[in-house]
């Protein structure tokens, strides 16, 4: 597994603990600087999917590890999102749990739904 997975497995995990502990995120205005909830998904789930493409290469640790902060890299160029951006977005709603359930419940249904139209394309 690379270090990229392992970190969204333990905010998924933070997530599930702040929820489970009855955190509730008061409603409040997101942050100038911070991505949309909509941004995240859709850039949460992009580095999601290059990190499955890495795994599929069965690489050493160490390769892995390096080929992955390329194609991270190249999805923050191609979306214009600077890391520093999204690590501070992911720190706000880890913050938020309530949003950021929200960001993972529109991240699966949109996995769900790729995972559907590939399924349909090879039949």
């Amino acid at each position: 597994m690379t270090s990229g997975f392992k970190y969204y497995a333990i905010v998924t995990s933070v997530m599930l603990v702040m929820l489970a502990a009855g955190a509730c995120s008061r409603k409040e205005q997101i942050p100038q600087g911070i991505l949309s909830k909509e941004v995240m998904a859709s850039t949460i789930s992009e580095v999601l999917q290059a990190e499955e493409k890495v795994n599929h290469l069965h690489l050493t640790n160490d390769s892995a590890k390096k080929v992955f902060a390329v194609m991270r890299g190249k999805i923050f160029q191609k979306t214009g999102i600077p890391d520093s951006v999204f690590e501070r977005s992911m720190n706000y709603y880890i913050d938020h749990p309530k949003d950021l359930e929200l960001i993972y419940t529109a991240l699966v249904d949109s996995l769900n739904l790729k995972e559907q139209r590939a399924s349909v394309r090879q039949q």
